[in-house]
């Protein structure tokens, strides 16, 4: 009995301080890969979160065998809900109505991990709404500590979950049928003051 209510006290709290909490502005890093595939490349992501924005850049290995690394960047505007595909190469950018769908449906477990020593609550997507022919479990951890007030859920071209219930997602994992388990999870966090310029379009043309 004591230990319910122990158990309930704490999710009380972290629920409300969760909730009253600011939008968290900075920088988040993370490592893709996929457990138990023979190839170990380890592809990365930053995300820059600001005010009312959100920067989405992927760093991929080129196509040929140049050892270059390609950047592709994207930044989705919440207040205009609009989508900017930014081409570095050829410095320009397009704008394009956002994809607001959600690529799974998830609910809060009301169970704890970690995410390097970040508390997180862990949620699972709903096997009715995932193919299940080709997955076997989705669920991602999203934060206790940082969230996103700006929107209530995210996902990156309504796949990739980014925020769930105002927090930020720190990791997501898919256990596919096959037992690979492509992931995401992030390394560093970093918090800042203002982001403003990482939003800037300044030197690009629009196409």
């Amino acid at each position: 009995m004591l230990r319910n209510l122990i158990s309930f006290v704490m999710c009380f709290f972290i629920y409300n301080y969760s909730v009253a909490q600011k939008s968290f502005i900075g920088i988040a890093k993370y490592k893709m890969t996929v457990i138990g595939s023979s190839d170990t490349k380890t592809d990365s992501m930053k995300i820059i979160f600001g005010v009312d924005k959100i920067k989405t850049i992927f760093y991929l290995p080129a196509n040929d065998n140049s050892g270059k690394i390609m950047e592709k960047a994207y930044i989705d505007d919440f207040t205009t809900n609009t989508s900017i595909d930014i081409d570095q190469n050829g410095l320009t950018f397009t704008v394009s109505p956002m994809n607001l769908s959600e690529g799974y449906t998830f609910s809060n477990t009301n169970k704890f991990d970690a995410v390097i020593s970040n508390l997180c609550l862990i949620y699972k997507a709903d096997s009715m709404k995932f193919d299940r022919n080709k997955l076997s479990k989705v669920e991602c951890l999203a934060s206790i500590d940082y969230g996103f007030t700006k929107v209530k859920n995210y996902f990156f071209y309504g796949v990739q979950p980014i925020v769930i219930d105002n927090r930020i997602v720190l990791n997501f994992t898919t256990t596919q049928k096959d037992g690979l388990k492509p992931f995401v999870n992030l390394y560093d966090l970093k918090k800042m003051d203002d982001t403003e310029s990482y939003f800037s379009l300044w030197g690009l043309k629009q196409k």
